[in-house]
């Protein structure tokens, strides 16, 4: 988010970052747009072994860095099609090991590194011909030495090779930036894309759309230090700490899911959280808000429904056994959809003795406005009486599930599952 007023700009960041901090889902929903956005155009294969030797190139600054065994893969997945790398004629470069950095420099711009070999005369030529097609081009460019490879630098941005090759003089790279030499540690075999998460405002801007959008970039920015995404699968780095969201997930265990013999055919977003162990999971929750200097705000929010409805909702929560909380989201508005130990009676859309529950429990993804209630099985429905009636009058579509699960979050053309070795994974409908 852009400083447009910079003090109007920081009350709206305070008070977003509030809100996500009692938010535990919006880093699913995010990484769900933003996976199937760096996906669309995903090609398996094999990375270079020599892969930390080509990030010798990139700056330490870099916010998004993509490995690949292809540079024609690299451009599809790191490049728009109106790129000015994509005019190239790279001939048998196109099959090169190659990284491809976004860099922000005012705005993002991307930086090739081409892997050229040794110094043979025909890569040498290949190489040479490349350069004077990117000064026709108008596109920066730098031939270097690494440890025991060449390697062409392109960018459409005079101001990254600059910054390239000041880096590669004073010996410093992303392999020196702070724990990444955690993300090393676990990069996988296949080609993949890192990302910065304290870049979130600037690579992700825009792929959830509204306040969710702008609250979610906020939460993931703080979420983990980097993230690994690579086929159908992502995780998430950071120092061991209870502030980051993926050290609180991490722990908790995952749980049967049964949001599917609910789910409308047709909705927009959904987010789940099978519960194994209510006790466990709230304990490690507030441990993490107490970390990030939320837990008193979250208290307070919850003695004020108590003083409400007259219900301690942690109380409830413990004494109707939630085993599931859910939030649904359709044409017609939000529904919160808690799973409880036991059926409830069916009386219709009624009004809502628990508003406001949901919300304080699990955090501001919830809907705020669920005035109405509905009871189907061991499902406690609440939103308002549309989006209720919606619900009521939509079919109920079989789908494929996972079985259990820590979290999932998804729209019907897609999901996220964060299973019990704490990977993200990415399912498609049209896989």
């Amino acid at each position: 988010m852009q400083n447009v007023v910079p003090q109007i700009t920081i009350h709206i960041n305070c008070y977003i970052c509030t809100i996500m901090r009692k938010c535990v889902l919006s880093l699913l929903v995010l990484s769900l747009a933003m996976c199937l956005h760096s996906c669309g155009n995903g090609v398996a294969g094999t990375s270079s072994s020599d892969a930390p030797e080509m990030l010798q190139a990139v700056p330490s600054d870099a916010l998004c860095i993509g490995v690949f065994d292809r540079l024609d893969h690299a451009l599809d997945r790191m490049t728009d099609s109106t790129s000015i790398l994509r005019s190239l004629d790279y001939g048998r470069f196109g099959r090169a090991r190659c990284v491809v950095a976004k860099c922000d420099v005012s705005s993002l711009e991307p930086l090739a590194v081409i892997e050229c070999g040794r110094a043979a005369d025909d890569t040498l030529a290949v190489a040479s011909s490349l350069m004077q097609q990117a000064d026709s081009s108008h596109i920066s460019h730098a031939f270097v030495s690494l440890d025991s490879h060449n390697a062409l630098l392109l960018s459409p941005s005079e101001t990254v090779i600059t910054v390239a090759l000041r880096h590669l003089s004073s010996g410093s790279s992303v392999l020196d930036a702070p724990d990444f030499d955690r993300v090393l540690s676990v990069l996988p075999s296949a080609d993949y894309l890192i990302y910065r998460s304290r870049g979130a405002a600037k690579l992700f801007k825009g792929l959830v759309p509204g306040a969710l959008g702008k609250a979610a970039v906020l939460f993931v920015r703080d979420a983990s230090e980097w993230m690994i995404e690579s086929g159908e699968s992502f995780s998430c780095v950071a120092p061991e700490s209870e502030k980051y969201f993926c050290n609180f997930l991490s722990p908790i265990s995952e749980a049967p899911s049964k949001l599917s013999a609910v789910l409308p055919g047709e909705y927009d977003y959904f987010v789940d959280i099978p519960l194994a162990d209510t006790k466990a999971y709230r304990n490690a929750y507030e441990t993490w808000l107490d970390a990030n200097v939320a837990l008193d705000g979250y208290n307070a929010g919850i003695s004020r429904i108590k003083k409400q409805t007259r219900t301690d909702p942690r109380m409830w929560e413990t004494e109707a056994g939630v085993r599931e909380a859910a939030v649904v989201i359709l044409p017609e508005g939000k529904l919160n959809m808690l799973r409880v130990k036991d059926k409830c009676t069916s009386d219709g859309v009624t009004a809502n003795p628990r508003t406001g529950f949901a919300r304080a429990l699990y955090g501001e993804i919830f809907a705020d406005a669920d005035s109405c209630m509905l009871s189907c099985g061991n499902w406690i429905i609440s939103g308002q009486r549309a989006a209720l009636e919606q619900f009521e009058a939509a079919a109920k579509a079989p789908r494929d599930w996972p079985a259990k699960a820590k979290a999932i979050a998804g729209r019907p053309d897609a999901r996220l599952t964060w299973n019990h070795d704490n990977t993200i994974r990415i399912w498609h409908s049209n896989r």
